[in-house]
């Protein structure tokens, strides 16, 4: 849609007007498919209390599109020989200009092949319908080889047009985060549609109210604006930053810089190629790193010597290190270039050298970035910094505190226009050498500039931040600066940004910045309202979330799962068994509130562990814990977070270990180093009766590995004697003695989830062959939890069984599998292969399955998932004939559950073993020509 956003007004002009959105133009699949160019404007309403909606087409129709490599393609058998003809090929100049022109050369082969093997969609239709006939043949004849034959030559050209019709619109699609479920292409080709109509400008405004609809005009508008931004002007300056490096954080030393400008290894090259995602959009040439993986034993060596020469020269070639700027929208209906969020997509081999670049400097980054920016930094964590503010912008509503401020900064395109010239002098700031530099194409860092305010008495530090000398918190391109609300201290703030503005060509965003002030200086803000919005995606490792907001989740979650996009349907299990394991009973869907508490103990285990690597975790020793520790500090304050990560400690001590080595590192008193806890919160008076201090570490009873406490006279504290641990000698630690072995987000969520009590039957859920949706009835039909007629509130569907029609009460006893149809089904199965079925009735054979096809033996694994299609297939003919008055007969849905398990043996990469040979002689399936159990 573009145009005016309302199209309805009720012609009130006073405070009564109202504006909706009323009218809309909706479409199907087919006409997005068959018109994916199309578009609606709302115009004007002028004199009506309607804007009229006119549908309009890509009069200008679609620009010949750019050469893109279609990854299936790599799977086809000419693809090797195709690109061996051209690699053989030589060519004079340099080794990178030689990679660039085979690889021009093979665009128009490969385009070819493209078209050879046409619309992958009409592939699919016509290989289904060969196989309907093959199938329609066959049943005249059940047990022709040659028809058999047939049969599954017309399944593997279904399964090989499936594939490479999944494949292309995989990547496509871009749906990454989509790894296992159904083999559906619906999706797929709505997400494709989307994403292709969502990619199509067809009007946009200009900054002086115009609205352009053509489509050069349109180009030339976006042209500009990223000219201006982007483009900036050349300036003839050199910059000097080393005058800075007695308060750079980290110089790299004379090791660390050599290490830098090591030669690339062949192994670096290719593991940083591998490394690149295949659907991953390309750049110019159109090669995803899908093409150089499948043609890497052919084109490796050249374009290794191609990357080589780049470090070797320190020159890249135009064709190389071009740039495609592809927009996407920020928002539903963009109307003006700055709601286009710009990402450039880059080629493989550029990409492949700014991998390398990155992987040497990871080693180094921790070092130079100040500890208050933790965006984007291997070991550090974002919710870091958000944990902090929220400590240090409590109280901002109290008067008698000291007065603070702090400021939001809000980087404008802070990845985009950085000034190249700043860039080298910044690295030269921290010691990379200078080759390194040059080859240098585009790699951001972060540094600390804090001379302005060291070297100024004026500046004063916010009054729970001197003791650390933190002034600043870094979220990626967002910072928020804290100090005394003063007149010199915001001054020094202004003054120094504008100084790095001139400096780095960064300029901050003065719509998306703000000062936040406390109220004894000025009026009072709230820092949900300023920040928090735009870091919703780590609320659960930064808060401990209310009840009513895991209730309201858990709630949008059991919906979602038992009514999808209808209003109608019932829970049929409830929401605390769904979120038990496999194992349990349940689906594995994890519970919200120990998900939640086991990713916020992470942060209460670097307190206890002391990480003085994490600046929250400093800043909670220096100010909240002082002389005390995290197991005997008083919950009642500090700030709400804070006090509701306290509680957690006393769910985990069962699970943390103080092995004593020494005793240096631990609290005498405050430590739960005994079995009883911390002696202060068992032995209050101990302290005063044994004339050892609050604040003593606990070697002060220790001698060479011995206890030596001293003469205690109350009775009371004797008991602090008894029952002492091992001194084992060495150093200090403590260990995670919890789920997992080891301490991890993961092991928390475990102690948090307590487990429950394991079913026999969760191994029917499991294997090679699972497909979610039976999977999901059988989980149901286990636990009798299908709307079958014999509950009360079903009864007006009848109460007879619909599959028999033999008047039998329909339940899970008699549909699994009392039922003469269900009996039938069984019997058409077992002419097909050899089926064990020793029983009909649900619960013996549910008892029976579980602990006959147990196991990860493909056979049993085979048989589990007949059983599961078996129950589907059933459960879906009953609700056929209740809803939908049409049926099949027996032999179909043995043919169906039958032909979908061969189908996937056919599709899964199993092994060529004895195991596998057996699986496909069990299912009747003819042995692949190639002698590929997966071919």
């Amino acid at each position: 849609m573009n145009g005016e956003r309302f199209t309805w007004h009720n012609c009130s002009r006073d405070a009564r007007s109202l504006w909706k959105r009323l009218d809309r133009m909706l479409v199907n699949d087919s006409w997005l498919n068959r018109w994916p160019d199309t578009y609606y404007v709302s115009l004007s309403a002028r004199t009506s209390d309607h804007s009229p909606l006119v549908l309009r087409g890509d009069a200008e129709g679609r620009s010949v599109g750019m050469f893109r490599f279609d990854n299936y393609l790599a799977r086809s058998a000419e693809f090797i020989p195709s690109v061996h003809r051209i690699w053989r090929h030589r060519i004079v100049g340099s080794a990178m200009y030689a990679v660039t022109r085979k690889l021009k050369a093979l665009k128009p082969i490969f385009r070819e092949q493209r078209k050879k093997k046409g619309d992958l969609s009409t592939n699919v239709s016509l290989a289904k319908g060969f196989l309907d006939s093959a199938q329609a043949i066959l049943a005249t004849d059940r047990h022709c080889p040659t028809l058999l034959l047939l049969e599954f030559c017309c399944k593997l050209v279904l399964r090989l047009a499936s594939r490479l019709e999944q494949n292309m619109l995989h990547q496509r699609a871009k749906m990454a985060w989509l790894k296992d479920g159904d083999q559906c292409s619906r999706i797929f080709f709505r997400k494709v549609a989307v994403r292709r109509a969502s990619k199509r400008v067809f009007q946009i405004n200009t900054t002086d109210g115009r609205t352009l609809t053509g489509q050069p005009e349109v180009t030339a508008e976006f042209i500009r604006y990223y000219q201006e931004l982007l483009g900036g002007n050349t300036r003839d300056r050199v910059i000097d930053l080393r005058h800075l490096r007695p308060w750079a954080r980290h110089i790299l030393t004379h090791a660390e810089a050599e290490a830098l400008i090591l030669p690339v290894t062949p192994e670096e090259i290719k593991q940083a190629i591998f490394d690149i995602d295949e659907t991953k959009a390309p750049g110019p040439d159109g090669y995803s790193a899908a093409f150089y993986k499948a043609a890497w034993p052919v084109i490796g060596w050249e374009v290794s010597q191609a990357i080589h020469e780049f470090f070797r020269t320190g020159r890249l070639l135009k064709q190389v290190n071009a740039t495609i700027i592809s927009l996407i929208p920020k928002v539903s209906n963009p109307s003006v270039v700055a709601e286009f969020r710009p990402i450039s997509c880059c080629n493989v081999l550029y990409k492949t050298i700014t991998k390398i670049l990155v992987q040497r400097m990871r080693s180094t980054l921790d070092s130079l970035i100040s500890p208050s920016q933790n965006a984007f930094v291997p070991g550090r964590s974002i919710g870091d910094n958000i944990l902090l503010a929220q400590e240090l912008f409590s109280g901002y509503n109290q008067k008698h505190l000291p007065p603070r401020c702090a400021l939001k900064v809000d980087l404008r395109k802070a990845y985009d226009t950085v000034e190249w010239d700043f860039l080298r002098a910044v690295l030269t700031l921290f010691g990379f050498p200078e080759r390194f530099i040059m080859w240098i194409v585009e790699c951001v860092t972060t540094p600390s500039f804090s001379q302005l305010i060291e070297q100024n008495g004026a500046f004063s530090y916010h009054w729970k931040c001197e003791a650390i000398r933190l002034f600043q918190l870094g979220f990626a391109d967002d910072l928020i600066l804290f100090s005394r609300a003063d007149a010199n201290s915001i001054q020094l703030f202004k003054d120094g940004l504008t100084v790095f503005s001139e400096l780095s060509g960064l300029q901050a965003n003065l719509a998306k910045s703000h000062l936040i002030l406390s109220r004894s200086a000025a009026a009072s803000e709230t820092l949900s309202l300023l920040f928090w919005d735009s870091r919703k995606v780590y609320w659960a490792m930064a808060f401990i979330l209310p009840k009513h907001i895991i209730k309201e989740i858990e709630k949008r979650l059991r919906n979602f799962l038992w009514k999808g996009s209808s209003e109608r349907g019932y829970a049929k299990v409830s929401w605390q068994k769904v979120c038990r394991p496999v194992s349990e009973g349940g689906l594995g869907i994890r519970d919200i509130q120990a998900l939640n508490q086991g990713l916020m103990s992470r942060h209460l285990w670097r307190i206890i562990m002391q990480d003085r690597t994490s600046i929250w975790v400093t800043w909670i020793l220096q100010y909240r814990l002082q002389d005390y520790s995290v197991w005997t500090i008083r919950a009642r304050s500090g700030t709400w977070g804070w006090r509701k990560l306290i509680r957690l400690r006393d769910i985990l001590r069962p699970y943390i270990l103080y092995r004593i080595g020494g005793g240096s590192s631990f609290s005498l008193w405050h430590d739960p180093w005994h079995e009883r806890g911390p002696l202060i919160s068992r032995f209050p008076l101990g302290p005063r009766h044994t004339s050892i201090p609050p604040s003593a570490p606990l070697s002060t009873v220790i001698w060479e590995d011995t206890w030596v406490w001293p003469h205690i006279t109350d009775m009371e504290s004797v008991d602090i004697t008894h029952d002492l641990p091992a001194i084992h000698g060495g150093q200090d630690q403590i260990l995670w003695i919890g789920p997992r072995g080891a301490f991890s987000s993961a092991a928390a969520y475990d102690v948090f989830r307590p487990p429950g009590p394991t079913v026999d039957w969760s191994s029917l859920l499991v294997g090679t062959f699972r497909i979610p949706r039976h999977r999901f009835i059988l989980w149901l039909a286990i636990q009798g939890r299908l709307s079958t007629t014999d509950k009360p509130w079903l009864q007006h569907l009848g109460t007879g069984c619909v599959l028999c029609q033999e008047g039998h009460p329909e339940s899970h006893e008699h549909l699994f599998f009392m039922c003469s149809f269900a009996t039938r089904c069984i019997h058409a199965i077992r002419r097909e292969i050899s089926l064990p079925w020793p029983y009909h009735n649900w619960s013996r054979i549910i008892r029976w399955a579980s602990a006959r096809w147990r196991g990860r033996h493909v056979v049993n694994a085979a048989y589990r998932a007949l059983l599961s299609s078996l129950v589907y297939h059933l459960w879906r003919e009953r609700n056929l004939r209740v809803f939908q008055h049409s049926s099949r007969t027996t032999e179909d849905i043995a043919r169906i559950v039958v032909t979908e398990i061969r189908d996937l043996i056919i599709c899964k990469q199993l092994p060529i073993s004895i195991s596998t040979r057996g699986l496909y002689r069990l299912w009747r399936i003819p042995w692949p020509v190639e002698g590929d159990a997966h071919t």
